[in-house]
């Protein structure tokens, strides 16, 4: 019976470490280390055998451990000598919790006694996610949040996260990298309407704003030429199209004040006014458009008149200033006739008298405008008789009187006979006629203040009126008044009240004058004919440099607006070749008024792409041609290049995928062709992004290069890199050329050299290299 008590109480512990054992391997808590104590069974009567106290350091049958003293909450031993495992609801070595049945994977207590935390794989209270990984750019954040467009990080698809919700920074809301046509305005943009954006719209393709001067025909703007916009230019400085009566003096015209006034000092064709344009300006009395001098306005925009030397219509002559009442053509500008009242004793003129429709027998002046005398057998005016004689004693005296006149007797033939009382104003004449203005007696009681007999006339010192001749009376007294317009004349008429007539500087504005300064100064306010000052009169006032009058032209010394001739006035003058009215360097017609040429040092944009001002071969830019260019490919190829054809295609793609456009082909030779015999040789030279290689084409194969060619066409350094040539150092084929550039084989070789160096082995490394090998090629611009 001891016996079995024994082995019973070994079966128990036996069972005990088994049971701990199953528990490890079970994984109930792989943290747990289980120390077992057990003594061997005392057969003997020791204290093995005994049921023992639990905390006697002792395992006993029914404890899992007993440590003595170091039994305890918290301990690998508890203090009811069960074994601290995960799950008993007590926190043990190695452990941070321990809820019994509520631990769990997605418990805050986890099977493993661990507190859940984000970032050990499991899905804990709080957490959206758990991925196990600090990895803060997946699809589960570091704070175990799934990732988010706004959560700070950049996740695919996402282009950005920048963590905020401000659509108008460098990361848009939807987590999209800002850039100009998104339309959204962004820092650096000055505007963005998306797909709006564009040509000619109000927001440009590169997110700024279409203003005037930009170069971009805008809304709004009528034109925009950028640099070349100006205020006398085709597109002023607002970007509106120069036209006439802008104000502006524009291209081909001579002026422009702005306004729709056409008789200012400038028409509204934005010419200066000149005499001739058909618009009456304010120096003219008329303007008709016209040079033609016999119709109502004459060719110097003077209202036709008589006296202006030009025969008008109803005029039958003018002789200007020469016109006289008594000479060939009167100051009425009709041919002198006898019976015109007038004496035509001047010229051709031999005429005695003219009393006009009083012409004729008896009266003062005969039919012939000859003076009615005595003798002559007709009795005239104060003439008693006239027989056609001056014989006395045969009834009429040699005074054409009768000789019986004054017995005071009225005889036949007399009108009265007061005997000859000799007093002429007593109502008979001593020559028996009653008394007559023109009987040449002086009769005050007639009101007569003269009577010169048949020498009265209205161009005489006595009119036919017997009346004194006077300035005002409206006859002319010739030989002494140059007029007499009667009651019409004044200083502003064509006859002065002192009977002269008006002339250019007597100081009286007469009709047909602007002005009347009383001077022959030709640069004051009124020039010496009469005009007041106006650009094109031919004469320099103040404020004009110049004034040829007619002769003024904007192509000539002085322009239609009285202004010297000066480079960049946008006329051509003698000397220059063009004007543009511009301060353009590059355009067609340069800052000297030169039309651009090759080798004035402007590019001319449109015809050359280079100009450095020279003749010179070889220094980058010749004939306004630059430097051909060349790269080595950032790509590399085997062998089969498919040819020459196929390696100029490498070369042109390579170049048009940079953008750097022109015609290229590849450093390579082959049997049949090779750069010495199909390059077009330059005489600008050859340059890598502006890096001059070769000063010529004979440099370029003289067997060195001024600079090695190691830049790809976009401008990475490959200096180093083996390049496919199949070319010696002096541009002819070498020996190897992977069967003519269609060979990729081991088999076969082809001659390399190496980029960045500037000795023969640029083109020609020395041992060719099987074709199977990948290698650069050099890309040359023809």
């Amino acid at each position: 019976m001891k016996y079995h008590t024994i082995f019973h109480t070994l079966g128990i512990r036996a069972g005990l470490l088994t049971g701990a054992l199953l528990l490890a391997a079970a994984g109930c808590d792989a943290d747990v280390s289980v120390d077992l104590d057990i003594d061997s069974p005392n057969l003997t009567g020791g204290g093995g055998g005994n049921l023992g106290t639990c905390g006697d350091g002792q395992l006993a049958v029914g404890e899992e451990c007993d440590h003595g003293p170091a039994n305890g909450a918290g301990q690998i031993c508890r203090s009811n000598c069960r074994l601290n495992v995960c799950g008993d609801y007590e926190v043990g070595p190695e452990e941070e919790c321990d809820h019994g049945v509520a631990n769990g994977d997605h418990k805050a207590c986890t099977s493993q006694c661990l507190f859940a935390v984000c970032g050990d794989g499991l899905l804990g209270p709080g957490e959206a996610c758990d991925d196990g990984n600090d990895v803060d750019g997946d699809a589960c954040s570091n704070a175990c949040v799934p990732a988010t467009c706004g959560d700070g990080v950049a996740q695919p698809p996402e282009h950005c996260d920048d963590g905020n919700a401000v659509d108008d920074d460098a990361c848009s809301n939807a987590c999209i990298a800002a850039a100009c046509g998104d339309a959204v305005l962004q820092i650096g943009e000055e505007c963005d309407d998306g797909p709006a954006n564009g040509a000619s719209a109000s927001c440009r393709a590169n997110c700024r704003i279409n203003v005037c001067g930009d170069g971009d025909h805008g809304p709004g703007e009528q034109c925009d030429n950028g640099p070349d916009n100006g205020d006398h230019a085709g597109c002023k400085l607002d970007c509106t199209i120069n036209t006439c009566g802008d104000g502006e003096v524009g291209p081909m015209e001579g002026c422009d004040d702005g306004n729709a006034v056409d008789d200012d000092g400038c028409t509204n064709a934005c010419t200066a006014p000149t005499c001739g344009d058909g618009i009456v300006q304010a120096t003219e009395a008329c303007d008709d458009g016209n040079a033609i001098d016999t119709d109502d306005c004459t060719s110097a925009c003077t209202l036709a008149a008589c006296g202006d030397g030009l025969i008008q219509p109803g005029e039958s002559c003018d002789a200007g200033v020469e016109n006289s009442d008594g000479g060939d053509c009167t100051l009425a500008c009709t041919i002198a006739h006898c019976g015109d009242g007038l004496v035509h004793d001047q010229g051709s003129g031999s005429e005695e008298c003219d009393n006009g429709p009083d012409n004729g027998p008896q009266k003062g002046c005969l039919a012939g405008c000859h003076l009615n005398v005595c003798g002559d057998g007709d009795r005239g005016p104060g003439e008693g008789c006239d027989d056609g004689n001056l014989v006395a004693g045969d009834g009429c005296s040699p005074l054409c009187a009768l000789e019986e006149c004054g017995n005071g007797v009225v005889d036949p033939g007399e009108q009265c006979d007061d005997g000859m009382d000799h007093d002429q104003d007593d109502g008979c004449t001593d020559l028996c006629r009653l008394p007559a203005c023109g009987d040449g007696f002086t009769q005050p009681s007639l009101g007569e203040e003269c009577d010169t007999s048949n020498t009265n006339s209205d161009g005489g010192a006595c009119t036919l009126s017997c009346k004194h001749a006077v300035c005002g009376d409206g006859h002319l007294w010739l030989g002494v008044e140059q007029c007499d317009g009667g009651d019409d004349n004044g200083e502003d008429q064509p006859c002065k009240p002192d009977c002269t007539g008006a002339i250019c500087g007597d100081g009286f504005v007469g009709p047909g004058e602007p002005c009347d300064d009383g001077n022959l100064v030709n640069e004051d306010g009124c020039t010496n004919v009469c005009k007041l000052p106006t650009c094109g009169d031919g004469f320099v006032q103040a404020g004009e440099p110049c004034d040829e009058g007619p002769g003024n032209d904007n192509n000539g010394t002085c322009t239609l607006s009285c202004t010297l001739p000066v480079c960049g006035d946008g006329f051509v003058q003698p000397g220059e070749g063009c004007d543009d009215d511009d301060l353009v360097q590059t355009n067609d017609c340069l800052n000297n008024c030169q039309l651009a040429t090759c080798g004035d040092g402007f590019v001319w944009t449109g015809h050359e792409t280079c100009d450095d001002g020279n003749a010179v071969a070889g220094d980058g830019c010749y004939a306004c041609e630059p430097a051909k260019r060349t790269f080595v490919t950032g790509g590399t190829y085997n062998g089969n290049l498919g040819g020459l054809s196929g390696a100029a295609a490498k070369c042109q793609t390579r170049a048009n995928s940079a953008g750097l456009g022109g015609t290229w082909d590849a450093w390579l030779s082959t049997d049949a062709s090779s750069p010495l015999t199909r390059f077009v040789p330059c005489l600008a030279g050859y340059s890598m992004h502006g890096i001059i290689v070769a000063n010529s084409f004979a440099d370029l194969t003289d067997g060195t290069l001024d600079s090695g060619i190691y830049a790809t066409e976009t401008g990475t350094s490959v200096s180093g890199s083996e390049v496919w040539t199949g070319t010696s150092p002096f541009g002819a084929a070498t020996t190897a050329t992977c069967n003519n550039w269609t060979s990729n084989s081991s088999l076969d070789t082809g001659e390399y050299g190496r980029s960045g160096l500037g000795t023969s082995a640029w083109t020609d490394n020395g041992d060719p290299g099987t074709c199977n090998t990948t290698r650069r090629l050099y890309c040359f611009e023809i």
